[in-house]
């Protein structure tokens, strides 16, 4: 902050994370501060302090807040660490750290940056993955090698990662029948309440 290389407002979150908890923005140097204060505090209340506990003097991360739009992505490997495609939804709304409305998109750019991902990582699988475009540059923030919140958006825009996963383990190599991937296809979770 001092030398400009980074500007207010700033996020404040846990290193190790899950579903937004303890995460906070910050304008100014003064709420950086108190911000900073009652995140340590809440981290080792909350269910992430087993996480952090190895290091917590840095289980807290401080970035540039980037305004822009945000996509979700899974980047599909096969199970020998092979890049098959990306899938990204443009995210539409979140709720509690997890997309709520999205709408599939189709997009060079952002299939390049999967693609690097995925033949660099070699990773086995679905990662999810949360990109940002600011209107100039794109900014991939987080990888969590497993299905994210938003993989049925995928899915309902007609990847079938499960049924690819089956025909690997069953050593079919033809599994485009499974990706019929189009964009445009919007879709909204709901919650419903259940008698129990």
């Amino acid at each position: 902050l001092s030398n400009g290389s980074l500007k207010f407002p700033v996020v404040i979150k846990p290193r190790w994370g899950s579903a937004s908890i303890a995460v906070d923005f910050a304008e100014d140097e003064e709420e950086l501060e108190l911000a900073y204060k009652l995140q340590t505090n809440k981290l080792k209340k909350s269910i992430l302090a087993t996480a952090s506990i190895e290091d917590l003097d840095r289980a807290i991360l401080i970035q540039e807040k980037i305004k822009g739009v945000e996509y979700g992505m899974d980047v599909l490997n096969d199970l020998d660490g092979n890049y098959f495609h990306s899938f990204v939804r443009q995210k539409l709304s979140m709720r509690s750290g997890e997309t709520d409305k999205a709408i599939s998109i189709v997009d060079e750019n952002l299939d390049k940056i999967g693609a690097t991902i995925g033949e660099n990582l070699c990773h086995i699988g679905n990662l999810d993955c949360d990109v940002f475009y600011d209107g100039s540059d794109f900014y991939v923030l987080e990888l969590n090698p497993r299905f994210g919140g938003g993989y049925p958006f995928s899915h309902e825009a007609g990847i079938n990662t499960p049924a690819i996963y089956i025909d690997w383990l069953n050593g079919e190599s033809n599994i485009e029948k499974h990706n019929k991937y189009k964009a445009g296809i919007a879709f909204a979770k709901c919650d419903r309440l259940l008698d129990i």
